[in-house]
Formats: structure tokens, C-alpha cells, sequence
């Protein structure tokens, strides 16, 4: 990983080792203006972002239906495992942080996010949007050096993958929204596609680290903690909401039910694959 590189817009700075108390190359200050910018900026345009919902979108109906009617607004969200999984690489693959600003926007469906929002009581919604926003934070983690290898090919791809393949759920719920498939035909095929990338992420992390610890493994987890954590715990929710509805209910999804279990388990044996001699 690096130690010797902080970022600054795209340019690399000789930093020394940060983490070296014996390092004179450089000072916490200049430390603070080489590594930062991007993640302030990423800060406070996902702070606008959830602003812009809160006071705007959600008391103008109106004008969300007429976002999320747009086509570019409907292509982008069918867009979102290129997009989200192309930022994610781009960040690890060049060290630059600032490639999780680009991909930021979408990843809060530029704060016009397609459900009404008004219909949820105070409390709900509270904790509807906290685990909302976890779960939306878990890619541009991942875009951050202090959460990833940089400048490694392989886990850059890997890591890509594994958003890649996360987001791609919202593929699959446009696509069924609009018609144009049933997302319950493809809960296998999307398992299946789980296992594989969750094991690619585990081998290429394995062999992209120096020294196999877990100091070293827990940081790279924090994305994928955080992309998956707040997904389940926001479906769990749901569920809770409904009444934990079974199969002949109306408000039973299966896909997603199943899903839950499924993706954890996944990751579990994703791991077990990798580290696990048989």
C-alpha cells in the first residue's frame, strides 16, 4: 500500500511515511492539504445532496416524480454498476480520490431518490435514511486510500466488481419496475454472481496485502461493511415496517428476502474458498 504518496487532485506528493514519528519530510499540516481536498469535498456534496432531499424533494412531490421520469435519470440508474464499479477502480487503480466525487452524484441518485418519502412517519423515516445512507457511503469508502489498496490492479478490479455487482440489485429493480424482466427469475443467477465476486474480492485481497494481519485486512472491510450493513439492515427494516410479511402476502418479496441470508452467506463462503485449504 502506499506510504510514501498522498494525494492532492490527481498529482502525488513525496509524503514520506505518515505513520513514521521519525519522518521529517513532512508535518500534519502539509499532511492535511495533501490528503484531504477530495474527501471535504465529497463531505459536503453529500451533505448537499441529503439537504436537498430533506428540505426540498421531500415536500415537492411534484418535482421528484418529474426527476425521476427523466430518461437520463432512468439510464442512470440502469448505469449504476458501471458507474459506481467504474469509479470505484478508477480511484483504486490511480491512488486519486477525487474519482469518488464523480461517481458521488449518482450514487445518491442526485438527492431525488425515487420513493415518497412522505408517507413515512418522523421516526421512520429517520431510521429509513440512516441506513439508506450507509449503505450509499459504502462505494465512496471504497474510493478512499485509507480504505483500499492503491495502485493494485487486481484488487482495483475485484474491488470494483464487488460494488459492481452490489449496485447491480438497482439494475435489476428498473428493470422489473419497468417491465422489462421479473427480478425474481434472476435470484440465482445473481447469487451465483455474489459468490464469485465476493471470492475474487477475498483472493485478490490475500495477495495484494505485504503482510496478511488483521490491522491490515479490518480497513479494507470498512466499504463493503458499510455497502452491505446498511442494505440489510435497511431491508430488515422494511420488513419490520410491513410486519414481516410471508410468501402469499402482498408486500412479499422473495428476491429480496432470500437475499439477505443469501449475500451473507456468500461472503462467508468467499472467504472460506480463499483461505480455507481443502
Amino acid at each position: 500500500m502506499m506510504d510514501s504518496l498522498c494525494l492532492h487532485g490527481g498529482d502525488t506528493c513525496d509524503a514520506g511515511n505518515p505513520f513514521d514519528i521519525n519522518s521529517t519530510s513532512i508535518n500534519s499540516t502539509s499532511l492535511l492539504l495533501c490528503s484531504y481536498p477530495a474527501r471535504v469535498a465529497m463531505l459536503i456534496l453529500s451533505a448537499s445532496f441529503i439537504i436537498f432531499a430533506n428540505l426540498v424533494i421531500k415536500h415537492k412531490q411534484d418535482l421528484r416524480k418529474k426527476i425521476n421520469s427523466q430518461q437520463w435519470f432512468l439510464i442512470q440508474m440502469l448505469m449504476h454498476p458501471v458507474i459506481v464499479g467504474g469509479t470505484v477502480y478508477m480511484a483504486n487503480i490511480t491512488g486519486n480520490e477525487w474519482w469518488g466525487l464523480l461517481g458521488l452524484p449518482f450514487v445518491f441518485n442526485f438527492g431525488a431518490e425515487p420513493m415518497d418519502f412522505t408517507k413515512l412517519p418522523p421516526r421512520v423515516l429517520l431510521i429509513f435514511q440512516l441506513f439508506v445512507y450507509v449503505h450509499h457511503a459504502g462505494p465512496l469508502l471504497a474510493c478512499l486510500s485509507c480504505f483500499s489498496i492503491q495502485n493494485n490492479s487486481q484488487f482495483a478490479l475485484a474491488n470494483s466488481l464487488l460494488y459492481a455487482h452490489a449496485w447491480s440489485l438497482h439494475t435489476l429493480g428498473a428493470l422489473d419496475y419497468m417491465k422489462v424482466l421479473r427480478k425474481q427469475k434472476f435470484f440465482w443467477i445473481y447469487m451465483v454472481q455474489a459468490l464469485f465476486s465476493t471470492a475474487f474480492w477475498w483472493s485478490s485481497l490475500q495477495k495484494g496485502l505485504e503482510e496478511f494481519t488483521l490491522s491490515a485486512v479490518i480497513p479494507l472491510l470498512v466499504g463493503p461493511f458499510f455497502q452491505y450493513g446498511g442494505r440489510w439492515g435497511l431491508y430488515e427494516y422494511i420488513r419490520y415496517c410491513r410486519g414481516y410479511p410471508v410468501a402469499g402476502d402482498d408486500k412479499y418479496d422473495a428476491f429480496e428476502t432470500r437475499k439477505q441470508m443469501g449475500e451473507l452467506t456468500a461472503f462467508a463462503l468467499g472467504a472460506l474458498l480463499v483461505f480455507v485449504e481443502f
